[in-house]
């Protein structure tokens, strides 16, 4: 079996009779971006692919969220996610489907500005005492998993906010020979900012590298329907008009505009 590279502890005989175990970690994120990845409930089926198939909101706000959700075996279950910032804490509950009545609690511990300390407590009821350490296993093998995932996902967006501008600087530019058909898409530095340059209905296209709604990193390939797409949360974004297709009010803000200069390209920001 292959060991967890955190800390698994078993279930103790002192603790609720259906607790199957803890799991312990170490993520290098803010308090801010933990609880802000907490009430996300929209990255779940797309960043979390592999553990969950498919996610339909039910209700949310600022002291969480409730949603069915399929697993990958295709299973439903109504799940919530209650909020408490006073005692540093989330408690994810199973209210129907399988391993209904299973509660996770998290309680986040901060060692520096962006440094946490995570445990995780797992109650799964109707489990037999000698299978405990074996289902609590599997559950810290899971959490491991989408941890994984959340921090790269966190940890670029704190990336993104660190880097990102109120305002570009007109007269900002970027000068590159035109590219071949096979070099695209490219990636440009205008003003401090990255952009994927392509083609798309014989036009050059520009557009930024980072999601305008949580700085999630946006596809420098355009489908068919002339959109790109964000892996976070599924967000498809109109290159031409720069608007968001999935209703939500997000867009791209200003662009940088392509000139051909002789067998050159000059991406700028002009008034």
């Amino acid at each position: 079996m292959t060991e967890l590279r955190y800390e698994y502890v078993p279930p103790s005989s002192t603790t609720r009779l259906d607790h199957v175990g803890t799991y312990k970690r170490n993520v290098p994120v803010s308090l801010e971006r933990m609880y802000e990845n907490a009430l996300d409930w929209e990255h779940l089926p797309h960043l979390h692919a592999s553990s969950f198939g498919s996610l339909t909101w039910v209700d949310s706000g600022a002291w969480g969220w409730r949603a069915y959700a399929t697993n990958a075996k295709g299973q439903e279950s109504l799940l919530e996610l209650r909020l408490d910032e006073s005692a540093r804490r989330w408690i994810t509950t199973n209210l129907e489907g399988p391993s209904a009545g299973a509660e996770i609690w998290t309680h986040v511990f901060e060692v520096a500005p962006r440094s946490l300390d995570l445990v995780i407590d797992f109650f799964v009821p109707g489990v037999p005492l000698e299978a405990r350490e074996k289902v609590g296993m599997a559950y810290a093998r899971a959490y491991e998993v989408l941890y994984d995932e959340d921090v790269w996902m966190m940890s670029e967006r704190q990336k993104g906010l660190d880097q990102r501008l109120d305002a570009v600087e007109i007269g900002s530019d970027c000068r590159i020979a035109t590219p071949a058909p096979e070099d695209l898409p490219m990636k440009v530095e205008v003003a401090n900012r990255t952009y994927h340059l392509n083609r798309y209905r014989e036009k050059w296209v520009v557009h930024p590298a980072l999601c305008p709604h949580q700085l999630g990193p946006l596809s420098a390939q355009i489908d068919g329907e002339g959109r790109v797409s964000c892996p976070w949360h599924g967000y498809q974004f109109d290159v031409e008009s720069g608007e968001c297709v999935e209703g939500s009010r997000c867009q791209f803000g200003r662009r940088p505009a392509v000139a051909e200069v002789g067998d050159a390209l000059v991406i700028s920001f002009r008034e």
